[in-house]
């Protein structure tokens, strides 16, 4: 078995542990016609970059770029136990991909081991919950929230096992191909903004690992699940308003 690096995340670069060598994948904005949000810079040559992070002089060297042509990988997950990592890709206009990375612990390099449909837009959240069974999958642009089955030898995603979908169906008032700068926050923006519901994370309880919350930016409104593990599926129990009575586009 490969020994395993700490290993830092970007744009969050959450440090894992104290060691002298430590690897930072950079995930990067390849397009931004096709975003929900405008960002600012220049779009990216390449969608991951990996440097090693020297600790205690505070160097980043660069050691590997990918080469597959993975269009804006927005989040990345660590696996806990694994030399893996997740990214999704974020389009307004295509469906979302979920792809799984082998990292090589001595050069950096990742490996593109495979990929699936995120089952909706804008894909910008993933999490594993505590026993690597599955991961929940947040599609911003539709709203929508899904259950993938995990592979337990090899840690790459199989089936998606449940969907729940905030709008039961209807379609988003909103259009991928026209539509406010979600960056801006002037009223016309907010007025387009709050038509649709916009989850945009989903967070489990760190004693049990079975409630779920999932803020919801276009509704203003903090969704509660009971999750099923074994089932693999979300059961709503509810909403909690994200600020007092007459209050809008708060942001949760």
């Amino acid at each position: 078995r490969a020994s395993r690096l700490p290993i830092a995340i970007a744009p969050s670069l959450a440090m894992f542990a104290q060691s002298p060598s430590q690897l930072v994948v950079v995930s990067c904005y390849t397009r931004f016609d096709n975003l929900a949000h405008g960002p600012r810079g220049r779009q990216a040559a390449r969608s991951l970059y990996t440097y090693r992070l020297d600790a205690r002089s505070g160097q980043l060297v660069l050691v590997s770029v990918t080469k597959e042509p993975v269009m804006n990988p927005a989040f990345t997950r660590l696996h806990p136990e694994k030399n893996l990592i997740y990214t999704c890709t974020e389009s307004v206009a295509e469906p979302g991909e979920i792809v799984t990375w082998a990292i090589c612990p001595s050069t950096g390099q990742l490996s593109k081991l495979s990929s699936c449909s995120a089952g909706g837009t804008s894909t910008c959240y993933l999490i594993l919950d505590r026993e690597r069974k599955n991961m929940l999958v947040v599609n911003y642009w539709d709203a929508t929230i899904g259950v993938f089955g995990v592979d337990r030898e090899h840690g790459h995603l199989t089936e998606a096992r449940s969907f729940y979908d905030p709008n039961e169906g209807r379609a988003m008032r909103a259009r991928h191909d026209r539509h406010v700068n979600h960056s801006q926050n002037d009223a016309e923006a907010q007025a387009e903004r709050q038509a649709d519901p916009h989850s945009h994370a989903v967070v489990l309880d760190p004693y049990f690992g079975r409630i779920a919350l999932v803020p919801d930016l276009g509704m203003d409104l903090i969704r509660q699940f009971r999750y099923d593990p074994e089932a693999g599926k979300l059961e709503a129990m509810g909403s909690i308003k994200s600020g007092p009575d007459g209050r809008k586009a708060l942001g949760p």
